[in-house]
């Protein structure tokens, strides 16, 4: 249901515009901060966090520094997905431990993404001082709360008892 309003949302939206002159030159959004680039290793919250500026001058630091080639990474998993599907697509009987072998290759990828991520976060956690770490905590237990009473609120109605 919420994905039917939000595609309705976005059509109207869509339609809206059509025939408007387009103003996101002028109208674009304010970037986010530079310690903020979407949820930077495992630190959702981190953008509500008042850093210093040494905090960020290392935070941006950890961000930039080398981390995998997660566009390749992508590229290779597409491809071991597109192998998969080629074996299931192919007449008679299926290699099994092909895929298999495929699978543990993807599930390989994944790890070494979850523990770069991970490697990330403890990097940056490093950085941050006891009370941010304080504020970030609230803010993720806000969160929980909120998608729990979401989560209530969109189950389906128990049945009625006899």
């Amino acid at each position: 249901m919420i994905k039917k309003m939000i595609l309705a949302a976005a059509v109207v939206g869509g339609i809206a515009g059509m025939g408007v002159e387009s103003t996101a030159a002028v109208a674009a959004p304010p970037a986010p901060p530079p310690s903020c680039h979407g949820a930077p290793g495992g630190m959702p919250f981190l953008g509500q966090v008042s850093l210093t500026k040494a905090q960020r001058k290392k935070i941006d630091a950890i961000l930039k520094a080398d981390h995998p080639d997660f566009h390749a990474d992508m590229e290779k998993e597409s491809g071991l997905h597109h192998q998969i599907q080629d074996l299931l697509a192919t007449p008679g009987k299926v290699d099994q431990a092909q895929i298999v072998s495929l699978q543990q290759q993807i599930a390989s990828i994944h790890q070494a993404h979850e523990a770069e991520r991970l490697q990330t976060a403890i990097r940056i956690h490093d950085v941050l001082t006891a009370d941010q770490l304080t504020q970030i905590k609230a803010a993720q237990d806000k969160a929980d709360s909120l998608h729990a009473q979401l989560r209530a609120l969109m189950a389906p109605p128990s049945p009625p008892t006899p």
